[in-house]
């Protein structure tokens, strides 16, 4: 998918794909939230602390970056070969909150990047080298693509085939 390229057009991808992620996880029950079904053995609490892991990570790069700290990338401990190590952190720190806890942050997180990319220029937003934690060839809407809109994408995928799966299946 093409990066959007401007302001509203960001927003109004974003607002889509969290709307529609957002949806599809409050159509699983609650006893079923921790149930590792989905595709590559998660359940839904993993799927939202690794939504929440990384869009968290995005706004903390912008922080440490305005705060004049370094900014480690991926996050402080981990290198870029070690994603997977990276969500089973995410996994891990979120593993004694309740679908519903997990929620309230998804959509607390969702409102602060929404927050985010409503202040952002869209200088700051679209052109290279806005940011040293944004690198020399990618532009920040890249960032925010690859961290919130195309995964959120990806997990309603998961959440969908899953639901369709466990809908046609009948209970014995």
């Amino acid at each position: 998918m093409p990066l959007p390229t401007s302001q509203q057009e960001l927003l109004s991808r974003f607002d889509t794909a969290y709307q529609k992620l957002r949806e599809e996880i409050s159509r699983v029950p609650d006893e079923l939230s921790r149930a590792p079904q989905l595709e590559g053995g998660m359940c839904l609490c993993d799927l939202m602390a690794y939504q929440i892991g990384w869009g968290r990570l995005v706004l903390q790069w912008e922080a440490r970056e305005q705060a004049g700290q370094p900014v480690e990338m991926p996050a402080p401990g981990f290198k870029w070969n070690q994603l997977g190590a990276l969500a089973q952190s995410f996994y891990l720190h979120s593993r004694d909150d309740s679908a519903a806890q997990l929620l309230a942050q998804f959509d607390a997180l969702a409102s602060d990047l929404r927050s985010f990319i409503a202040a952002s220029s869209d200088t700051f937003l679209f052109d290279v080298g806005q940011r040293q934690w944004a690198g020399a060839k990618w532009p920040v809407v890249k960032w925010l693509q690859v961290n919130t809109i195309a995964p959120y994408d990806s997990a309603r995928a998961k959440l969908r085939k899953w639901q369709k799966s466990r809908l046609a299946t009948p209970t014995p």
